[in-house]
């Protein structure tokens, strides 16, 4: 049989069940290409974070820093550019802080450091610190969350550190030792009247007290009695002295040669032997003379002088002991030395031990 032909209102159906789901189809598509292209794009995207200053508030010539992470989506490929700016509500500040970063290139995921630098004449206000990534491939351009870094307002001073422990270590009463000092200048700090003036150095302290202790004294440059300070460390010799006794003089006792004339006997009595007796004779005795004449000259050293010295004590003798001395200096503004930077001052200490003196 024939197959019977279709009827104008089934192919009318039929090809709009097929349009119709051919549009589906192709909605369907633009659907999924419209999520896929977000995620494209998001995946040329990297992040920038970097963590709060520290410390946030420095004196003039300290440091702070900051951690950076950089982070991105998958997909990212390329570097990174880093880049730190610092800015201030001071339009014209004084040596304003330096920002650095290293490494200033990286290829995601990575980590890098900001180090932010203050010198002894920085403008003493609030900068703000703020760090810039720029992606190589894409042109990305983050930037983080501006930070505030403050330079504190500080009075400038100095510390005094041992360089050189005093040597000798012991001594006899009489003797000393040397050490060397140096004084460090902190917050641009300057002596007053620089370089006519300086500061002065002086043992504060000495222990144990007794009645004649050792007596410590600086060295300062040619004409001077302090030390200038201009900026930077400068160094003074200590030295500790002690009393003992005192040498005052020696007795000598001179004496014309007498073991010489112990041998005059012997000369004469072999004069006589070599005149009396034979050539043989004259030999012998002439072998005594040189004997005798040697033994004569040995002994005029030991025989020639007699001599003792003689020691006092003016000033006294420093007693046997371990002694310690705190060391301090002061300006001609009556500046201080400290240490800064610790719950307390502790100035440095140099020893010496002193023993009986030697006879």
């Amino acid at each position: 049989m024939l197959k019977s032909e279709s009827s104008p209102a089934e192919l009318s159906k039929s090809r709009f069940i097929f349009r119709s789901r051919l549009a589906g189809l192709a909605a369907l598509c633009l659907v999924a290409a419209l999520l896929a292209w977000p995620t494209q794009v998001a995946a040329q995207n990297f992040a920038l974070t970097a963590s709060p200053l520290s410390p946030d508030a420095v004196a003039p010539g300290g440091t702070s820093s900051i951690s950076i992470s950089v982070t991105t989506d998958p997909g990212f490929t390329g570097t990174v550019n880093l880049t730190c700016q610092v800015t201030a509500s001071n339009l014209s500040p004084t040596d304003p802080p330096v920002c650095t970063i290293s490494p200033a290139t990286v290829t995601p995921p990575a980590s890098a450091s900001a180090t932010i630098t203050t010198k002894g004449d920085t403008t003493t206000i609030a900068y703000q610190i703020s760090i810039t990534g720029v992606a190589a491939s894409t042109g990305q351009v983050v930037t983080t969350q501006p930070e505030n870094l403050t330079v504190l307002s500080v009075t400038p001073q100095f510390t005094i550190t041992v360089q050189k422990a005093v040597s000798p270590s012991s001594v006899s009463a009489g003797s000393g030792g040397q050490g060397l000092v140096q004084v460090n200048p902190i917050n641009g700090y300057s002596s007053p009247g620089f370089p006519t003036s300086g500061v002065t150095l002086s043992c504060a302290t000495i222990t144990p007290l007794v009645t004649i202790p050792p007596v410590c004294s600086f060295s300062y440059p040619s004409g001077m009695t302090s030390l200038p300070v201009n900026g930077v460390p400068v160094t003074s010799t200590v030295t500790i002295s002690t009393f003992g006794p005192v040498t005052t003089g020696a007795l000598a006792h001179p004496r014309e040669f007498p073991a010489l004339w112990l041998t005059m006997p012997m000369f004469a009595f072999a004069g006589i032997g070599a005149a009396v007796g034979g050539k043989k004779s004259r030999k012998a005795w002439g072998l005594v003379a040189l004997f005798v004449m040697s033994g004569a000259l040995f002994l005029t050293p030991a025989c020639g002088s007699n001599s003792s010295t003689t020691t006092t004590t003016p000033n006294g003798i420093t007693p046997n002991n371990a002694y310690t001395f705190t060391i301090t200096g002061v300006d001609a503004n009556g500046v201080i030395s400290s240490n800064t930077g610790t719950t307390t001052s502790v100035n440095p200490t140099v020893s010496l031990t002193v023993n009986t003196p030697k006879n």
